[in-house]
């Protein structure tokens, strides 16, 4: 349910962009720029053991933070001549940069990356678990790993043709973890707000022994986003911002407390259905908070209107225990 920038379209958009005004510089032949990592606790290290227990790192501290606040000034600088950082999802960020050379370096920062194998790194940043994951020359995840369980990282991702992009991502890591562990910007404070709300506490036990019986699991997916997992099915809850769910694109249904909703089949191979809601909107045009919830059969082993009669059960339970919009 989530989406990433692809790396290799995130470099030919920055391309594009570099083409529309001055000299083409995508053209010019520039040396090829080498961004060095900070000596120190850096990747070149041991990976660090212990337990993370640092608070500024957080799914708590973070799901407050503005990306954009961290990214902006001299984080996104340590590179060249940075752009106006460029707001996404909660906790997402993305900004250009231009090199001595004039050549772009596209940044993503991700506070919240759920796709994190701790088990995979290869040295620390700043007392953190540091993973790199370089997708091709020009391409690479550089990610802090905030929790080993479960797996939560902060993840700078950059496009970067002209240079080393995971020695880029490195330096740029480390001045966003200095960020955090100073005095960092946040969303502004705004009633009633899904910001700051747990996503993996908004179900009782009682609900989920009710759709998946047995063992279940809690596991974050990002900062706003939480799959509970049985033994085969699984429900999540998933906060995000943006335009409320289209009414004529599914079934209107009643969650209680004047809230409505719609109920959506998925748009996966799996037996999967959606409940959404607008909790509040921005007050300014009809973009606000949403959430979704949703329940899925791992195989054909259930119908459609036994997962949405769950689904709705979850997406009640939910709705009681969301603060007051």
């Amino acid at each position: 349910m989530r989406t990433r920038l692809p790396a290799l379209l995130g470099a030919v958009l920055l391309g594009v962009v570099a083409g529309c005004s001055g000299p083409d510089l995508t053209r010019a032949h520039f040396p090829r720029t080498t961004v060095t990592a900070a000596p120190g606790d850096g990747g070149q290290g041991e990976v660090p053991t212990g337990p993370i227990t640092d608070p500024a790192v957080s799914a708590a501290a973070l799901r407050t933070v503005d990306p954009c606040a961290l990214l902006g000034g001299d984080t996104a600088g340590v590179l060249g001549e940075a752009g106006t950082p460029e707001p996404g999802d909660w906790g997402v960020c993305t900004v250009e940069v231009r090199d001595a050379g004039g050549k772009p370096v596209g940044l993503r920062l991700d506070l919240g990356e759920s796709l994190v194998l701790a088990d995979r790194a290869t040295g620390g940043i700043e007392g953190l678990p540091l993973v790199e994951n370089e997708v091709d020359e020009g391409s690479c995840f550089v990610t802090a790993v905030t929790s080993r369980d479960p797996s939560l990282g902060i993840t700078v991702q950059v496009d970067y043709e002209a240079g080393d992009p995971c020695a880029a991502g490195y330096s740029v890591l480390r001045q966003v973890l200095a960020g955090l562990r100073g005095d960092p910007g946040t969303y502004p404070p705004e009633p009633g707000s899904l910001l700051g709300v747990d996503p993996c506490a908004t179900v009782t036990d009682d609900v989920l022994a009710e759709v998946l019986p047995g063992e279940v699991r809690k596991r974050p997916m990002g900062l706003h986003q939480c799959r509970f997992a049985g033994h085969r099915p699984s429900a999540v809850v998933w906060f995000r911002t943006g335009y409320p769910p289209d009414a004529d694109a599914g079934t209107p249904v009643d969650l209680g407390g004047g809230v409505r909703a719609v109920r959506q089949r998925g748009q996966t191979d799996t037996v999967e259905c959606d409940i959404s809601w607008q909790h509040r909107s921005s007050g300014e045009g009809p973009e606000g908070e949403n959430v979704t919830a949703s329940f899925t059969f791992a195989s054909e082993e259930g119908s459609v209107d036994d997962a949405c009669a769950r689904a709705l059960a979850v997406a009640r339970d939910v709705v009681r225990r969301l603060p007051s919009s």
